[in-house]
């Protein structure tokens, strides 16, 4: 880099502006403060620098706090070798491996056409402008002449953090590592199930009181911990409080049965199942409750929900839970809960798929600092048996996901899934194949495009297949509805 401005030059933009200094020792400070980096000073004044080594593919889990979850690779790599073209640079050599070795020119080509093939084109219009910051486009140098064109690469259009300023967990603390979650409910062999979802890749796990397999769940947690497949710290382990248990005095004794069912001495997650209270049912005369009481009747009891969230609070206090959240409350709900929380809910579950988008709910609950999981995320599949769904509700053959699920040479399951990955929610799925587990985790290596997402959420109908205000006064002549 020269000590002036090299108008020039593609790349002749001076150290000063390149680094925004006045001074040489400005300069070198900014280099120092850089692990890796290496640079000497030329003896006609300019400055050589030899950057520290950067994946040239790296995962991204987030950017501008909106779920990517995909290896990309680093554009700057080919701008370099397209680009760094000047009588100070060899653009062939500007690229090199860690160990200092020169790239293989072919390879790098090759990505340059890949990229050049598939990148988007904008038709400008009269009236149009884009604003790039010129540190961004700091080596167009050149003087104008014609007609210049600006590539750029990003994921959908801008993004700002709009979680609310008094929440305590901006929108940057929401993203997970690995978003594919196990889901546990109805299991035909739930130990070797969890085993084998353990084994295939999974370490999320959601899990219920009412599901009816703790203790089974929890023999195969255990026995994937002892053959080494995991230890107990790579697992986030969800289960959730029943709708009669929502008395305070009994909120600490239904998560002690959990653990001991369990066998652990923490979960990860702890939430309220349902904004249901219903009629204490003790643990020695009927375990798991379900909907009903001893005599086969659903009652619902007045209850203040807010004093069930003080005592889950004090399960956090007790390290019984390190988080706590809501399942299937709405957004007034959601409200209440906040009114008088010390520790804010971290977490939101609700059903949620092509039928049932819920984009409200999500974006509320995000911007209240939660992240937002999902079940049933592909639809109707597991409620038909329940004569809760018709096979016409069922998305896998839905003309629209196949044909997507073909430009991608993905299954529809895949293509659901990363519809909700990519919504900013973390979907829980289930199977009690291995392969298709290891292909509901195979989510990261492709992109929906906006069309893509678009054309999935054009399916939405508002068609909720798991709700109380339906199947309690079907099953239990009680009727009560939740999301009103």
């Amino acid at each position: 880099m020269p000590a002036g401005d090299d108008p020039t030059s593609p790349i002749g933009r001076s150290f000063y502006n390149t680094y925004q200094v006045t001074t040489k020792e400005d300069v070198e400070k900014k280099l120092n403060g850089t692990q890796g980096l290496e640079y000497e000073w030329l003896t006609d004044g300019s400055l050589k620098v030899t950057s520290e080594a950067i994946p040239a593919v790296r995962f991204i889990e987030e950017q501008n706090y909106h779920s990517i979850y995909q290896n990309t690779f680093h554009n700057s790599v080919i701008a370099a070798f397209l680009g760094w073209e000047d009588c100070r640079n060899d653009r062939k050599k500007s690229i090199r491996f860690g160990n200092d070795e020169v790239m293989d020119e072919n390879i790098l080509e090759a990505i340059a056409k890949f990229m050049e093939e598939n990148k988007v084109s904008y038709q400008w219009q009269k009236g149009d402008f884009f604003c790039l910051s010129n540190r961004l486009v700091m080596h167009s140098r050149n003087a104008y002449t014609g007609k210049r064109r600006v590539y750029a690469s990003m994921f959908g259009g801008p993004r700002v953090d709009r979680s609310n300023p008094n929440s305590p967990c901006p929108m940057a603390a929401l993203k997970v590592s690995d978003p594919t979650t196990f889901g546990l409910w109805r299991l035909d062999n739930p130990e070797e199930t969890v085993y084998q979802a353990i084994k295939n890749g999974y370490r999320r796990l959601d899990s219920a009181c009412d599901y009816g397999n703790e203790e089974a769940t929890g023999r195969g947690i255990r026995r994937a911990i002892e053959e080494g497949i995991c230890t107990r710290e790579d697992l986030y382990v969800t289960t959730k409080l029943w709708n009669t248990y929502h008395d305070p005095n009994h909120v600490p004794l239904a998560m002690d049965k959990s653990l001991k069912d369990l066998g652990l001495d923490y979960v990860d997650e702890y939430l309220i199942h349902f904004p249901i209270s219903m009629e204490y049912v003790p643990f020695d005369k009927k375990y798991p409750p379900e909907w009903s009481n001893l005599d086969g009747k659903m009652v619902v009891v007045p209850n203040d929900i807010n004093k069930t969230w003080r005592a889950m609070e004090s399960l956090v206090e007790a390290r019984k839970a390190r988080h706590i959240g809501l399942s299937n409350f709405n957004c007034q709900h959601i409200r209440q809960v906040l009114s008088t929380a010390k520790i804010r809910p971290s977490s939101l579950q609700i059903e949620c798929h092509p039928h049932l988008s819920q984009d409200k709910l999500i974006r509320f609950a995000r911007e209240e600092g939660m992240r937002v999981s999902v079940f049933s995320p592909m639809g109707a599949t597991s409620y038909i048996s329940l004569d809760m769904a018709t096979k016409s509700d069922v998305l896998f053959d839905n003309p629209i996901i196949k044909s997507i699920a073909e430009k991608h040479n993905k299954s529809s399951a895949q293509i659901m899934l990363r519809w909700a990955v990519q919504r900013n929610t973390i979907p829980i799925s289930k199977s009690s194949s291995a392969t298709r587990m290891k292909e509901n985790r195979n989510l990261l290596d492709f992109y929906l495009h906006k069309e893509d997402m678009d054309a999935i959420s054009s399916l939405n109908k508002n068609c909720r297949y798991n709700d109380p205000g339906v199947f309690c006064e079907q099953a239990f002549g009680t009727f009560c509805p939740i999301y009103e």
